[in-house]
């Protein structure tokens, strides 16, 4: 499946990268234009209290200085600022109200003025709480006016103002530089971004290629990651490790399919065998029965290998919940020795109970009964008459440790790794007489496996076999 470019991973992500780093630019934009604004807003009304200043200063110092006059020279000294400045005067009585407005003749009729009640606040103002404003007015041109209300002794307003476009032409420079700088910016940020992603998930299009490749014939292939130490390369680490486990169990499944075909395939072809020459001619009745029995012995043999089978893929089958119960260990050791005493007295082998204290721990009560009974079964068969078994259980440090030793035949070093394999006899030439079918040790196993116990072997040929299972204690 070839996956379209705009639902791919590195898209995506290079998308989320983008609008983020938008965002981000966007928001640092606001806060700098804002910041930009309030210092030009900054420095015109440091201006404009200047001009008002100079404005009241030429009228108070100066004798003979009307208004008028105190206004043009403030407007000359000022020009390159081009203000606005007018004087407004309240009622003495009524300060409320307008008397007269001394102006610029630049400033039209009945124009930059604000309400009565504007003109009373500024006049209780001082130095500290100056009312700075606004003023939108067609009249005064096609942008706004920013003014300072100065109050000076009269009650007078000094009105001063200056037209806003040399500041909204500023930020708008402004905001073109900063819209072309984060478009370029983030124009930028989204082709290296990109790269840099699809640099990062280069190895997961090498995941997908090998993973095509591989098929249950072919396990052998791995990802390459380089020397990567990231999340990514600890992907790859974990399903490098996933492909090798898969590996293992398909040539375990291999083996065993092959294992089982050879070891049910004997037995049939022994019993196919002997109905051929049965039936090739008449035969007597001792005959008959001869072959009948070897044929029962045969399909007997059958019969366990499949219960056995069964028995292990049981195990498998089964859920983590279904070891969750509190059993018995000793109980059930004590059952199972019960049922063995019989088979031991019959070979004369001595079965010993050296020590055995009560144990607690979490798991399934059939399967361990099976477990331990296979490997008192196993003792009993390969101890010669007049030998032992012995059996204990006993507590140390939290760990239960399960131990069966016998005195018999033992087992070769080189065997030792291998018993635990499905169908593997370390005798094959007396698998019959024994009995063996080479499942019991692999059930004893898988399930201690399943009970989280560990299994070690001591063995010395002609000297005897140890086998130690421990358990970790119920919590």
């Amino acid at each position: 499946m070839k996956i379209k470019k705009f639902r791919s991973l590195s898209f995506k992500l290079t998308l989320w990268y983008v609008v983020i780093l938008g965002g981000i630019i966007i928001l640092a934009g606001i806060f700098q234009y804002q910041g930009f604004k309030d210092g030009l807003l900054h420095d015109l009304d440091v201006k404009l209290l200047e001009i008002a200043d100079e404005t009241y200063e030429s009228w108070y110092r100066e004798r003979g200085v009307s208004w008028e006059d105190a206004i043009q020279k403030s407007k000359i000294r000022f020009q390159s600022y081009q203000p606005l400045i007018q004087l407004v005067q309240l009622g003495e009585k009524d300060k409320k109200k307008i008397e007269k407005v001394i102006r610029d003749p630049q400033i039209p009729e009945k124009s930059f003025l604000f309400d009565n009640k504007t003109y009373y606040q500024a006049d209780r103002s001082d130095i500290d709480s100056l009312i700075y404003e606004t003023l939108i007015e067609k009249k005064l041109g096609a942008y706004p006016v920013r003014t300072l209300l100065f109050p000076i002794r009269g009650p007078n307003i000094m009105q001063v103002g200056i037209s806003l476009e040399k500041t909204e032409l500023d930020l708008r420079r402004l905001m073109i530089v900063m819209f072309l700088a984060g478009g370029g910016l983030m124009l930028l940020a989204s082709l290296g971004g990109n790269f840099i992603i699809r640099k990062a998930l280069k190895p997961v299009k090498s995941v997908v290629r090998t993973a095509k490749d591989i098929t249950a014939d072919d396990l052998s292939l791995r990802i390459e990651a380089g020397k990567r130490k990231d999340e990514i390369g600890e992907l790859v680490d974990t399903i490098n490790d996933m492909i090798s486990r898969l590996e293992k169990s398909v040539k375990k499944i291999k083996q065993f399919s092959g294992d089982v075909s050879h070891e049910l395939r004997t037995p049939l072809t022994i019993i196919r065998g002997e109905i051929e020459v049965l039936l090739r001619k008449e035969r007597s009745k001792e005959e008959y029965q001869k072959t009948l029995k070897s044929n029962l012995e045969e399909a007997a043999y059958l019969e366990r290998i499949i219960d056995d089978l069964l028995f292990l893929s049981r195990i498998e089958a089964l859920e983590k919940k279904e070891f969750d119960k509190s059993v018995p260990l000793d109980e059930i050791l004590l059952k199972v020795l019960e049922s063995q005493e019989l088979a031991a007295k019959k070979e004369s082998i001595t079965l010993d109970i050296k020590k055995v204290e009560p144990a607690q721990i979490k798991g399934e009560e059939i399967l361990l009964e099976r477990m331990i009974a296979n490997i008192v079964d196993n003792a009993i068969r390969y101890t010669h008459p007049g030998g032992k078994v012995e059996v204990s259980l006993d507590k140390k440090n939290g760990i239960y440790t399960l131990q069966v030793q016998d005195t018999g035949s033992g087992i070769p070093e080189e065997s030792l790794p291998l018993i635990f394999d499905r169908f593997y006899v370390v005798d094959k030439s007396r698998f019959k007489e024994t009995g063996g079918l080479g499942l019991g040790l692999s059930i004893v196993k898988q399930v201690a496996d399943c009970h989280g116990g560990k299994i070690e072997v001591e063995s010395e040929l002609n000297e005897g076999t140890k086998f130690l299972i421990r358990f970790p204690e119920t919590q």
